[in-house]
């Protein structure tokens, strides 16, 4: 399952994110994932970020190369610097090809978005998935992922991507997604759970959810840290704390820092969210997909 980063804070060079922690997403969860039962994230990469001096839409970088040997990024991660960065290694979902066009992040106007997980039997909801689609969110599916057609679902409920999309409108939007892919996966018997490790920004705020299906487990895992500061300083890597609202917040699929304390889990089948101020505020998530799955058991 894939691993991913998002960071929202005063600007930082991509380097500092990616590499130079301890156990960071491009050196060491791409070959080691500790909290997944697949620890290989070798099916292709992709980074994002905005350059708000330059324009409101984000900029991506993606490839199917493993993230470890890929020395392009190596070198343009030393000169990324943004106030607002994603970053995704892929284990591609059984089925799935290995395309560019199938590396995360994907992008729509001012808007970008990454998923870990699997949508199960996706196959049997495509068609009905795409047939609900507005002409804007269809265009916007160029791969064959699971992940972009739900990002094509989000789309469908933002009534202008390339215009101003505020933080409100992405956790509606998010919501709507959520209770469309309940009600396809009712609607076609699908009987296998599904997961659903989710993120969204309009460059100035991040939306994020955890959420799974099945009741009898946990969700894959996500974290998140805030603080004053983010650091990455003769290989120590920590967020500087703050005693009043945080400035810079990271959150990833797994703690990549040697300080773990720093980190907190967000809480099973929950949206996380970011807004403009940097606020941190959370969201219950209960679709009737739930219940469906337990009247299966």
């Amino acid at each position: 399952m894939c691993r991913f980063i998002a960071y929202i804070g005063p600007e930082l060079v991509a380097e500092d994110l990616l590499y130079k922690p301890k156990y960071s997403l491009i050196m060491s969860q791409t070959t080691n994932a500790a909290e997944m039962s697949v620890s290989v994230n070798g099916d292709g990469f992709g980074v994002g970020w905005y350059a708000p001096e330059i324009d409101n839409d984000p900029c991506v970088f993606r490839s199917i190369k493993p993230a470890w040997s890929d020395q392009n990024l190596r070198n343009l991660s030393k000169k990324i610097k943004s106030p607002l960065m994603f970053a995704h290694v892929r284990a591609a979902s059984p089925g799935m090809t290995i395309d560019e066009l199938n590396s995360h992040p994907f992008t729509c106007g001012r808007l970008m978005f990454m998923h870990n997980g699997m949508i199960s039997d996706f196959k049997k909801i495509r068609r009905q998935l795409l047939r609900l689609l507005n002409d804007t969110a269809y265009d916007a599916i160029l791969g064959s992922t699971d992940s972009e057609h739900m990002f094509g679902l989000f789309l469908n409920h933002i009534a202008d991507p390339f215009g101003e999309v505020t933080c409100d409108e992405m956790v509606e939007a998010m919501k709507k997604m959520l209770q469309d892919l309940s009600k396809l996966l009712i609607d076609h018997d699908v009987k296998a759970h599904s997961y659903l490790n989710l993120c969204v920004s309009n460059g100035t705020s991040i939306v994020s959810v955890r959420y799974t299906t099945n009741s009898n487990v946990q969700p894959a895992t996500l974290y998140y840290m805030y603080g004053k500061q983010y650091h990455s300083d003769n290989g120590n890597s920590y967020m500087e704390p703050t005693l009043g609202k945080p400035t810079a917040i990271v959150i990833a699929s797994e703690p990549f820092t040697l300080r773990r304390s720093d980190w907190m889990k967000v809480e099973r089948n929950a949206m996380m969210i970011v807004d403009e101020t940097l606020r941190i505020r959370f969201q219950s998530i209960e679709l009737p997909i739930e219940e469906a799955m337990l009247e299966v058991v």
